[in-house]
């Protein structure tokens, strides 16, 4: 019974942060900023900046690139995710075919950042987080290390497993000063913006 209780927690934490997810994809999506503020409460102020948005060519081309952009990612999931297709790469490709689903993610997510001009995803990033990226693994090991410890017995294979993907895993985790510091001034500047009054309140 212990143990199912410390699942409550991690339970309800991970549905805020779906929930949270969420909330901010439907502020996200909304044309509020497009409108430069519209006001929230219906009327007829807010029906003729919609009926201006849909009219007006700089926003809908916008709208219709990002459409376009996200159909593609839908359709190139719910397509491979059909039993016919995935019959097919299993029948072809073996044990490849959930590579083949994840290299045609990346493939329509390249197309997303060409389209939009962007380039390499990392290009994006400055050398002092490049830095910190080599440095370390990804938090998602996090997970891993619970999956291959937290179990009720270890059998030999799984604790040799367990023993040296642990030790990989911490070999190759190698933060330095230069690092931390990087990482304290991103956490003060991220503690900034959060302290910062938002729009449309008073200061």
């Amino acid at each position: 019974m212990a143990p199912a209780l410390l699942l409550v927690p991690a339970a309800l934490a991970s549905f805020i942060l779906a929930f949270g997810t969420g909330v901010e994809f439907v502020r996200f999506t909304s044309l509020r900023p497009l409108l430069g503020g519209i006001p929230e409460s219906g009327g007829p102020v807010v029906r003729q900046g919609w009926m201006a948005a849909l009219q007006d060519r700089s926003i809908l081309a916008p709208l219709a690139w990002d459409l376009g952009l996200l159909l593609l990612f839908v359709g190139q999931h719910s397509l491979m995710a059909t039993e016919t297709v995935k019959a097919w790469t299993s029948r072809y490709f073996g044990v490849l075919q959930r590579s083949l689903y994840v290299a045609c993610t990346a493939l329509a997510l390249q197309v997303y950042y060409h389209v939009l001009g962007l380039g390499e995803p990392l290009a994006l990033k400055s050398p002092r987080a490049l830095r910190l990226f080599s440095h370390l693994r990804h938090p998602v090991c996090v997970e891993l290390l619970a999956v291959l410890w937290v179990v009720p017995t270890l059998g030999t294979d799984r604790l040799l497993l367990a023993l040296l993907l642990t030790l990989y895993l911490g070999l190759a985790h190698g933060l330095d000063q230069q690092d931390l510091r990087y990482l304290r001034a991103q956490l003060q500047r991220k503690l900034h913006l959060l302290s910062r009054p938002q729009d449309g309140e008073a200061e």
